[in-house]
């Protein structure tokens, strides 16, 4: 509303596997993913673009037709994949709905895709039955606090335990975390925090509770020694 000139484009990556995307109710002119965090292969990319982005002038071949974005070949695989990641999502949205949409059935793979992974959210930070969750941990600090929504990740560091040792006795007992550093690629969050690493512990639909409850288990017997 300020700048109508402006054009907004969406790294949407982190949400994408997520939950609903609608690009056209998101009033933007750009959307981007990698597939490969979207249950695909790396190596390419799936956008959207607007009428308006299309419309603006950029590098094309010459004599390229009018909306034309493509510099090469296009590469046949990436189709492939990412056509059996919406047939997949397609399936999904059908354990849901009686729809014979597809759209409708890809929005309800989406609302119960939110809905389990809120639940694994809730139950990781604040427990279940009489296992306390992270937040109920002595020396544990979860960044971003413990309140808010969630989105497939949840990262912790814990007071007197090096990240990359409780990342270490987790895979121990079966359960593959990751250790966040102070670098780079999370640097400008860790660095404000006083924090050399955490631990981030990822989660899908797929997962159930009965996994994070191990999890959680792991962990009070970690916090203990």
């Amino acid at each position: 509303a300020a700048a109508p000139e402006c054009l907004i484009i969406v790294d949407g990556i982190q949400h994408a596997s997520h939950g609903t995307v609608d690009v056209r109710a998101l009033g933007i002119d750009g959307y981007a993913i990698s597939p490969y965090k979207v249950f695909s292969r790396h190596g390419y990319g799936v956008g959207w673009a607007s009428d308006r982005l299309t419309a603006l002038h950029r590098e094309t071949l010459a004599g390229a037709p009018v909306g034309t974005w493509e510099l090469g070949t296009r590469d046949a695989g990436s189709y492939a994949t990412f056509s059996k990641v919406v047939t997949y999502f397609d399936w999904l949205g059908g354990r849901f709905t009686a729809a014979t949409d597809r759209r409708a059935r890809l929005e309800a793979a989406a609302k119960a895709i939110s809905s389990q992974e809120a639940a694994l959210a809730e139950v990781m930070l604040h427990g279940t039955g009489n296992l306390g969750g992270l937040a109920t941990m002595r020396g544990v600090t979860i960044i971003g606090g413990s309140e808010g929504a969630r989105e497939g990740v949840i990262s912790f560091a814990m007071a007197g335990l090096p990240a990359a040792e409780i990342v270490s006795r987790l895979n121990a007992r079966g359960l593959r975390t990751h250790v966040r550093k102070d670098d780079y690629y999370s640097g400008n969050v860790l660095k404000p925090l006083g924090l050399a690493a955490c631990v981030r512990v990822s989660y899908s639909h797929y997962n159930t509770e009965a996994e994070v409850t191990q999890f959680l288990a792991a962990m009070h017997e970690i916090a203990a020694t």
